[in-house]
């Protein structure tokens, strides 16, 4: 009989033991397979091209910024467009096979109705010159095309939103208060536009997008039977030694869309940092599972090693054994894993993270990787869980096998407990170091002092039993002794089933904390540090005219316009370089100390002019940088600059964590628009004038403002956990797992205690206080762990060392792994207790 025959017989005699590993290994599969399809698609188009459909071959500016440094290079996604040299336009047309070269300015351009509303929502409408109309597959449905200034084309789409025809008069908002255009026409698309256009004759859409001497975009028409693929070759070689980059096919939608761009990005780094703790979580998991497999299999073990099969007999049996239930589970699990990739897409979707219309790539690809990575897991777990039964001498055997030893390996507690150093030193970075480094390091240390404690998972069962028997056995009485007394006895097989218990609780509590402490921390930030009444905002980006029309307006104490974007900065860590992303806001100082207190350390924010910078404390840390020094950035477009220090703030928690003056930074955006205009007023005055000019503006007091600080950070919080909920959802599914076997292990203990006279009912009772044991443990434990690394990250990045938890997630944390433990203690051994005790043994 070969090993695997063997194999076959052992997991049909004990198919029921190991349905707990199949249950955790196909779930291990489902996640990483769903992992590899969110890093698929991040690979992938997304969405396909719609306005530059038309175009054979497009041309964009860069797509990342680039840093080298020793030779290396690191790349980081562009949060906004980066625009290219309309000289560009001209080289690309004078390439063979060229029909012609089409230079595309967008901009966001909204049309007015009757009532003076917008008439699109979302996103609104964008504005472009008439001749990239020949890029798209749009046509005029009536009219003729805008040739001079006044005149626009609309959508067909907007056209019949704002109820107007070829020949009717409509208002256009672009770039400032609304203005009076002739519809020249209406045009048709062929497709769904995701966001409609309004065309303007081509000097009037240069004029208004205010970028001379640039293009967004160049699309390209290919000349009567050109082949796509050399012409895009061609025109590569044309734009050789520029930062410009070349797209065809599915890929013109990474330049025809920077929501998709982004997306992208998002997906890959979701997917990446996935992986590596599914993987963390299911060898913890896995190995529990083992271990309580084959805990109830020592017997069988001892015997076969009484009989003289050799340690590497019983491993290779074994071996074979989590083999075949590992490459079922693994084949089976691209299913569900399919499943929860697309639930996933579809919830990322529903809170902005990712386009609506963002497609998902399947492919065979993540299904092998998934395969790969279970069996080696499970293999890798099995050896940690059989190597020392092995090792077990013949004449042992079977006393091991009767008693269960409660001292765990000399090399298993000095990795836990050298574990728990690392992690706790690792915790205590951010105290002494102001970077992002200590605070990466403190959220890794806390994970690590999750996995010391599963390592030490015995010691830690003993010494809380040891303090909670006495309230135990008050409660519970006779029952609560001999749950004290089995928890002290099966200490390794009580501790294998609540590692994962405690895992849930420490796991989420960690990877929760961190982003509602930071929100709580911005919200704390933009109470404290907003010192204007009101807040002008607009959905798509407040007109550049408004900020003087808010000044001009009577009561008008201060009007501050603020820009948001994204910059980077680099530095070199171990000789390679490393990226980072900041939130920016661009600022105007005029009458800042009326509207906005960024809690300046050092420094004065008077001073902020062009070519200059203020930077928070945490940024600063990370960046080795202090007033008077110089940092070297690159903006949102990839634009790279070099401004000085002229102060360091403790509030970019709330206000991001890089200030630049106002006329640096919106040039470098996307819109070029504003995102608000903060405003001081006197007593009474009223903004009502400025609403009505500005279809669409809203004007926010400060409970306005704070409830939609509350909103974005409970979008930011959900945005955070959504990626985690499969993880949780399959740690709750191991801790039932694990719990499950744990109990159904001990029917013959159930048995001979009911053959002594226990009743069914005491036996039940003694179950309800172990439940009470394991969940009081695993909670304790789990929110012991993590409550250093969190209160140093707090401090690191807030300054404040209490990190915030709210009650209501605490409790669903702490309630929904008691309520899940206690289950899946009661309902297995109410089944174990349905049999005879006769039966049983």
């Amino acid at each position: 009989m070969t090993v695997l025959d063997l194999a076959w017989k052992m997991i049909r005699a004990h198919r029921s033991g190991l349905v707990g590993t199949f249950v955790a290994l196909l779930g291990a599969s489902a996640l990483i397979t769903a992992c590899g399809i969110i890093l698929q698609s991040g690979l992938s188009a997304g969405v396909a091209p719609q306005r530059y459909a038309g175009a054979a071959v497009v041309v964009g500016g860069p797509a990342n910024v680039a840093v080298t440094r020793n030779g290396k290079t690191k790349h980081k996604p562009l949060t906004e467009r980066a625009t290219l040299p309309a000289a560009l336009v001209d080289r690309v047309a004078r390439v063979r096979g060229v029909r012609a070269a089409i230079g595309d300015v967008s901009f966001p351009a909204e049309v007015i109705d009757r009532h003076g509303e917008p008439v699109t929502a979302g996103d609104g409408s964008l504005g472009h010159g008439w001749a990239a109309a020949a890029l798209t597959p749009v046509t005029l449905a009536s009219g003729r095309p805008p040739t001079t200034v006044g005149e626009v084309v609309l959508d067909a789409v907007l056209a019949r939103r704002a109820r107007v025809t070829s020949g009717d008069r409509t208002q256009v908002m672009a770039g400032s208060a609304p203005a009076t255009y002739q519809v020249s026409g209406v045009a048709r698309s062929r497709g769904a536009d995701r966001r409609p256009a309004v065309f303007f004759a081509d000097p009037e859409a240069a004029r208004i997008a205010a970028r001379p001497g640039t293009v967004d975009a160049i699309g390209v028409l290919a000349a009567p039977r050109t082949d796509t693929g050399a012409l895009t070759e061609r025109v590569g070689k044309a734009l050789r030694g520029t930062r410009a980059t070349v797209a065809t096919g599915a890929a013109r939608s990474r330049v025809e869309f920077h929501d998709v761009r982004q997306a992208r990005s998002d997906l890959q780094e979701m997917a990446g940092a996935l992986t590596g703790v599914i993987i963390l979580v299911t060898v913890l998991v896995v190995a529990s599972t083992l271990t309580l497999t084959f805990h109830r299999r020592r017997r069988e073990i001892a015997l076969l090693r009484a009989v003289a099969a050799t340690p590497r007999q019983i491993s290779k049996m074994i071996a074979a054994e989590v083999l075949v239930v590992s490459l079922l589970a693994a084949a089976l699990g691209w299913v569900p894993g399919i499943a929860v990739a697309f639930l996933l897409k579809g919830a990322l979707g529903a809170v902005g993270m990712i386009p609506a219309d963002f497609a998902f790539s399947v492919g065979p690809l993540p299904v092998l990787v998934a395969l790969v990575t279970c069996v080696g897991v499970a293999e890798l777990a099995a050896w940690t869980v059989i190597r020392r039964a092995v090792r077990v001498r013949p004449i042992e055997a079977l006393g091991e096998a009767a008693l269960e030893q409660r001292a765990i390996g000399g090399a298993r507690a000095v990795a836990g407990l050298g574990l728990l150093l690392v992690g706790g030193a690792a915790s205590l970075l951010p105290l002494f170091f102001g970077s992002v480094f200590a605070v990466a390091g403190a959220g890794s240390g806390g994970l690590i002092m999750v996995i010391a404690v599963a390592l030490l998972g015995p010691h830690v069962v003993r010494a809380t039993t040891r303090v909670l028997a006495g309230p135990l056995q008050r409660s519970f009485g006779t029952p609560g002794h001999l749950a004290v007394a089995g928890a002290r006895a099966s200490s390794r097989r009580l501790a294998a089933a609540i590692s994962p218990l405690i895992l849930i609780v420490g796991f989420a509590l960690i990877q929760l904390g961190l982003p509602t402490t930071m929100a709580a921390a911005a919200h704390r930030d933009a109470i404290h540090g907003l010192l204007a009444d009101r807040t002008l905002a607009r959905n798509g980006g407040v007109p550049g005219d408004a900020v003087e029309a808010a000044r001009n307006t009577p009561g008008v104490l201060a009007a501050t316009p603020v820009v948001r974007s994204t910059v980077y900065a680099a530095i070199t860590m171990l000789g390679d370089p490393e990226v980072f992303e900041y939130p920016a806001q661009g600022i105007d100082t005029r009458g800042l100390d009326r509207t906005l207190d960024l809690g300046v350390q050092s420094g004065r924010l008077a001073d902020l002019t062009s070519g200059t910078v203020a930077i928070s404390r945490a940024a600063a840390g990370t960046l080795g940088a202090r007033v008077g020094s110089t940092v070297r950035l690159y903006l949102g477009d990839g634009t790279p600059v070099t401004p000085r220090v002229i102060a360091v703030y403790h509030r970019g928690a709330g206000f991001g964590d890089v200030t630049l003056p106002h006329q640096d930074l919106l040039p470098h955006t996307t819109g070029r628009t504003d995102e608000a205009i903060l405003v001081r007023t006197r007593a009474g005055a009223s903004l009502g004038d400025l609403e009505r000019r500005y279809p669409g503006l809203t004007v926010q007091d400060r409970d306005d403002i704070a409830a939609a600080q509350r909103s974005q950070q409970d979008g930011t919080i959900l945005t955070s956990a959504l990626p985690l909920l499969m993880v949780f959802g399959y740690i709750a599914v191991a801790v039932t797992n694990a719990l499950a076997l744990a109990v159904t292990g001990r029917t013959r203990e159930f048995a001979l205690l009911r053959l002594i006279g226990t009743t069914r009912r005491q036996v039940m009772r003694m179950m309800r206080a172990e439940a009470v044991l394991v969940a009081v443990i695993a909670i304790v434990i789990g929110t012991a762990v993590p409550l250093l690394p969190l209160a140093t990250i707090s401090y690191g990045l807030t300054g404040n060392p209490v990190p915030y938890v709210p009650p209501s997630l605490y409790a669903a944390i702490a309630g929904g792994a008691a309520v899940l433990g206690t289950l899946s203690i009661l309902i297995p051994a109410r089944i174990a207790l349905r049999s005879h005790p006769k039966e049983s043994l």
